[in-house]
This record gives C-alpha cells, sequence and structure tokens, in this order.
C-alpha cells in the first residue's frame, strides 16, 4: 500500500506557489485604494457628474483587476497553471518550445497594451522590443521566466526554477 501512495505523489509532482506582491507592492496597493475610494465619496457629495463617470470606469477597471490578478501558479503532469479568481492560464508541455531565466531589466521599456503595472501585480499583455507581445503574471518582478510556446510568450515569477 505504500508504494502505491509513493508512486502516485511521484506521478502528480505537483509545485504550487502563492503569487506574492512583497511589501512595497502591498503598502502601495492598499495606499492607492483607499485614496481612490476617499476622492470617489469626495467627489459623489459634491455632485460633479463627469468625474463620478469617470470614478465609475475607474471602479469597473478595479474590479477586472482583481478578478483576474494572479494568485497561484502551479505546475502539474506537465502544465503550468495560473489561477486568477475568475478562471485560469494554462500552458501545456506539448506547446512549450522553451523556457529560460531572464533578468528583471528585460523588461524595461515594456509597453502596457491591456496590463496592471504594478496594482495589486503586474500582470496582462505587454510589449516591448526584445520580447514582443507578452502575457506577464508576476507579484514581484523578480525570478522571472520566459515560456515560449508555439502561440503566445509568458514572463512568470516563480521562486522556483520552472521545469516540466
Amino acid at each position: 500500500m505504500f508504494n502505491f501512495v509513493k508512486n502516485y505523489i511521484n506521478i502528480m509532482k505537483t509545485y504550487c506557489e502563492k503569487f506574492t506582491l512583497g511589501r512595497m507592492g502591498t503598502v502601495t496597493s492598499i495606499l492607492l485604494s483607499a485614496l481612490f475610494v476617499y476622492v470617489a465619496i469626495a467627489v459623489w457629495s459634491v455632485g460633479m457628474t463627469a468625474v463620478i463617470v469617470t470614478y465609475f470606469i475607474y471602479t469597473l477597471m478595479a474590479i477586472w483587476i482583481l478578478l483576474t490578478m494572479p494568485r497561484y501558479l502551479v505546475i502539474q503532469n506537465g502544465l503550468i497553471i495560473i489561477t486568477h479568481p475568475i478562471g485560469r492560464t494554462v500552458i501545456e508541455k506539448s506547446q512549450v518550445v522553451k523556457i529560460e531565466a531572464i533578468d528583471s531589466s528585460d523588461l524595461r521599456g515594456s509597453l502596457k497594451l491591456f496590463a496592471s503595472g504594478g496594482f495589486f501585480g503586474w500582470f496582462g499583455i505587454f510589449r516591448n522590443s526584445k520580447f514582443g507581445t507578452y502575457h506577464l503574471y508576476c507579484g514581484e518582478v523578480k525570478n522571472l521566466y520566459l515560456i515560449v510556446t508555439t502561440t503566445k510568450k509568458y514572463i512568470i515569477s516563480s521562486q522556483k526554477p520552472i521545469e516540466l
């Protein structure tokens, strides 16, 4: 019986890691959120229609950020899975062309196409001259790995080297 359990664990080979912001990212996100709520209440009490509409749009964007931010990195059975509060991104081993460690300086000059650049993490679609268009999933911009698949490029932060 013990050998069966031991073999099952070896077959599964599951690694799970929570995306963390780090102290500065957490403090910044909390302060920006508090400031956003304070200004929204102040503007609402004055009754400025154009500003209220703008804050409504920003509120929708903040909700999108909270629902799509990466929560966990799971490596299991030849899959790299990035979980979000409303779904997940799955990278299959059969689609991976290469995985390599990169430096955070490689992200300099990146343009946000549809992304959050530090508010509750760094995630979304970015573009720069070195990688072209890529999907970024980071709590902190360190321990980065470039994953090139047949269709997309991903940059992910992980405390453990990413291997399939």
